[in-house]
């Protein structure tokens, strides 16, 4: 793991240059290397997980946006500016595929139910994808049940949304033939 280069870590260093210096005046403890420590502590660390990951497939027939990694704080607001480009694209359908998600903050469940209820406002059928189980549990403890349809993989969503465009098409009333002729 590399150091951190940002404004907290340099106070961090700082606040243990001062203690080296001050330990130092003592007469005991022989001089201490902050710079040798720092660099042994970060190389003894794992690196840390990848961010966030977002992968989009667009078709004719809908849009899969897969997530891999966490979706939490850091990467929220890039994934609700993604899903809500997206949703303002109009696409025939939205499938977020969650098949690779580590973890899933209560903010990412609202965001997720956020985005759910922008894609109906928006006519945009929306489904959920390969939830794992801590998505799952994260939806169920919060009680945020509506973010249905769930579908275990990406190929039954997409399948649901052909069924519910084919359903829509079918029910929606017929276009008057012959179109209407305008007199001026």
């Amino acid at each position: 793991m590399t150091r951190p280069d940002d404004e907290q870590h340099r106070a961090l260093v700082a606040a243990l240059r001062e203690w080296a210096r001050q330990v130092d005046s003592v007469p005991y403890p022989a001089k201490l290397d902050i710079d040798a420590l720092l660099d042994r502590y970060y190389e003894s660390r794992p690196a840390p997980p990848p961010a966030a990951s977002l992968v989009l497939t667009a078709t004719a027939d809908a849009t899969v946006v897969a997530v891999s990694g966490d979706i939490d704080l850091a990467c929220g607001d890039r994934l609700h500016d993604r899903l809500a480009e997206e949703i303002g694209l109009a696409p025939r359908g939205l499938v977020l595929d969650l098949t690779g998600v580590r973890h899933c903050s209560a903010r990412g469940v609202a965001l997720l139910h956020e985005v759910a209820g922008r894609a109906h406002r928006a006519g945009v059928p929306f489904a959920l994808a390969g939830c794992p189980a801590v998505v799952l549990r994260a939806i169920e403890t919060l009680r945020l049940g509506p973010l249905r349809p769930l579908h275990p993989t990406v190929a039954d969503a997409l399948e649901w949304l052909g069924i519910l465009t084919r359903l829509r098409a079918a029910t929606s009333p017929p276009e008057p033939w012959p179109p209407p002729t305008h007199r001026t």
